[in-house]
């Protein structure tokens, strides 16, 4: 049943395809394939210069044979043969040619001509030049194979563009990961080097030692978290456990547990939640929470005003989409209209200056934007330099829709 279905599916393909019997003796004479693929190409193009040769001497074959006719018809009105029937089979045969002129003629225009074009273009992609074109501007009986080629070099051209850029960004990715692990840990060696050496030698500079490691090891143990979590979604390998939740219960917790955390940093925190009490949706509520968490721990880092201010705002969208838009905005450094669109790149920092005061691995917002686009939102920056910045991201519940009336 399955074979019989595939071949009443491809019938109309293979209708479609159909051709004049000349074409089709022809491309079945130009066309071979035996041999291997390097040869098999050589061969074809060994073909075409021999009848791109042959077309070329047809019109003096043509004078050649018309000559001899003109000749035999000479010859055999000496013998008393028949005017009307000579002049009869001199013309089937002049009418004969002639056609035969006008096809070699249409044929090496409109295919053997544009197929040596074409050959030129796939030997330039062959060697490399993605995104060469030929014309397919002009009317021949290739141009539908023209036009296919073009858009299929144009695809290679960005899917290289593409290569490119991953293989940039992997090196950047390799240093930037380089850097900041070097940092914490050469830090760790020199003051346990110190310790060792006896330099701390009171109570307190112990302290401040072990301190410091302590601090430089849990940033070192934050960056191999945040990498490996960075890894598993590069390569779609990341694991989702999706459960309905109450919204509004949920970012209540969420919110209430870091107003208490950022309230003894000095930090003033406003959360609103305009949600109804039954509202649920589906979400990996552990993914969830370290996307407001990343959010949040940028919005304190980069913030050097003495009234450091943050509001967490939630509610439902609107239409039939399912889901929530988070607003998370602070009264910091803000970030500059050139660079707003990189605050979601890899290893970003909006300071470079002030990034070992900060601290941070840079892969916060880049694992924040991949974890929102799995639950089927978006997320984007608004910022006025100087007067603070403004992140939204939504979640949508794929599996709903908001039905009204």
């Amino acid at each position: 049943m399955i074979n019989k279905q595939k071949n009443e599916t491809e019938q109309p393909v293979k209708k479609k395809l159909e051709m004049p019997v000349t074409n089709q003796i022809f491309i079945k004479t130009f066309i071979r394939t035996n041999g291997s693929s390097t040869n098999t190409t050589e061969e074809q193009r060994r073909r075409l210069k021999k009848y791109l040769l042959f077309l070329r001497l047809f019109p003096f074959i043509f004078l050649l044979v018309t000559t001899g006719f003109f000749y035999l018809l000479f010859y055999l009105s000496r013998y008393n043969f028949p005017r009307l029937i000579l002049s009869g089979i001199f013309m089937v045969i002049f009418i004969r040619e002639v056609s035969t002129l006008i096809f070699s003629f249409r044929m090496r225009n409109n295919i053997l001509r544009p197929l040596e074009h074409l050959q030129q273009a796939v030997d330039e992609v062959a060697g490399g030049n993605y995104g060469y074109t030929v014309d397919d501007t002009v009317p021949t009986m290739i141009s539908g194979l023209f036009h296919s080629f073009n858009k299929m070099s144009v695809q290679l051209k960005e899917g290289q563009a593409v290569k490119e850029k991953y293989e940039q960004n992997r090196k950047e990715l390799i240093a930037g990961i380089s850097h900041d692990l070097k940092t914490p840990i050469t830090s760790i060696l020199g003051y346990v080097e110190g310790i060792n050496e006896g330099v701390a030698n009171t109570e307190e500079k112990m302290q401040t030692y072990m301190d410091i490691i302590y601090k430089n090891a849990q940033y070192t143990n934050q960056l191999i978290d945040d990498l490996f979590l960075f890894s598993k979604l590069d390569i779609n390998q990341m694991e989702y456990h999706f459960e309905t939740i109450s919204v509004k219960d949920y970012f209540s917790d969420i919110f209430v547990e870091k107003k208490i955390e950022l309230e003894e940093q000095g930090a003033k925190v406003i959360y609103n939640i305009d949600m109804k009490e039954d509202f649920v949706m589906a979400i990996d509520s552990k993914l969830v929470h370290r996307i407001v968490s990343n959010l949040m721990g940028n919005a304190v880092k980069y913030n050097d005003k003495p009234n450091l201010s943050l509001r967490l705002e939630v509610k439902a969208l609107e239409g039939k989409v399912h889901g929530i838009i988070v607003s998370v905005s602070d009264n910091g450094i803000g970030i500059d209209e050139a660079h707003i669109h990189q605050v979601f790149d890899v290893f970003y920092r909006g300071d470079d200056s002030r990034s070992k005061d900060v601290g941070g691995t840079g892969l916060g917002l880049s694992i924040s934007r991949q974890l929102v686009e799995a639950h089927g939102g978006k997320i984007w920056a608004e910022s006025i330099p100087g007067t603070g910045t403004t992140i939204h991201f939504t979640l949508v519940d794929q599996h709903k829709e908001v039905k009204h009336g």
